[in-house]
């Protein structure tokens, strides 16, 4: 198996790693490491900005032949800070995907799996009495669930090889909402999606868009950039009332390199 194809493997379901690891079967390959950059998550109807995260990724890769099996963490490297009306807090986020993929030409590869991500966030109020005791609250935005994709890959003698990867996810979302502290709510007005409390599940479906660039630095060494975006909505039934289409996002940036053995 030749370093170009291993590459083409590489960068259709991993970002940018740096790396140690051993073969244990002659036609077995591996990669392994850790990359780092910046992530964005967006839930505009409970959050009022984007949460920007530090993020690293640890993937572990495994190819024979055509096939190729990964799985890829991504957590953040600290907490991100979280300012809304009434509340300060921080977040956190983590990712898993596991990835079994089919190269079935030279440019295109099919691949699907299982995908698993939490974001964390721990609210603090910003005005509280002396007498009153700290109130802190926590929610929590936890989906998984399987996907499936493809990807097209572009080879240049010079310049490495680009990818570009589509996938589709049906995922089943499970929170749980704080209560909302921003104004008083009247006892007979129109229940809103930020007037959900406790744990709210839902069923979240979408589309994940990656585009990443490879380049040989040695026979073994990559380097490589990556972006990827997570397009997903969300529909929730509470209290036989349908919340349907709630956006959330995640995107991601990394850039780094990748020792293949």
């Amino acid at each position: 198996m030749n370093s170009r194809y291993l590459m083409v493997l590489f960068l259709t379901f991993c970002t940018v790693p740096v790396t140690f690891a051993s073969p244990s079967i002659k036609d077995i390959r591996f990669v392994t490491g850790a990359s780092l950059g910046y992530s964005n998550f967006s839930f505009s109807e409970k959050l009022d900005h984007e949460i920007s995260f530090p993020s690293i990724n640890i993937p572990l890769v495994m190819t024979f032949e055509d096939w190729q099996v990964s799985a890829n963490l991504q957590t953040t490297l600290n907490d991100a800070d979280i300012s809304e009306e009434e509340d300060t807090g921080k977040a956190s986020r983590d990712d898993l995907d596991i990835t079994l993929g089919y190269r079935i030409s030279k440019n295109w590869t099919l691949f699907g799996g299982y995908k698993y991500g939490n974001t964390n966030i721990q609210f603090t109020p910003r005005d509280i009495d002396e007498e009153e005791d700290l109130s802190i609250t926590n929610e929590r935005y936890k989906q998984k669930g399987p996907f499936v994709g493809v990807s097209y890959h572009w080879h240049f003698e010079k310049a490495g090889s680009l990818s570009l990867s589509v996938a589709f996810a049906d995922l089943t979302a499970n929170n749980v909402f704080a209560e909302n502290t921003d104004e008083e709510e009247e006892e007979e007005e129109t229940l809103e999606f930020d007037d959900l409390t406790g744990a709210v599940s839902g069923d979240t479906r979408g589309f994940s868009y990656s585009l990443s660039w490879t380049m040989p630095v040695s026979s073994n060494l990559l380097f490589q950039t990556r972006f990827k975006i997570n397009d997903y909505q969300q529909d929730i039934h509470y209290n036989g009332v349908e919340f349907k289409g709630i956006d959330e996002s995640f995107t991601s940036l990394h850039v780094g390199l990748a020792y293949v053995f």
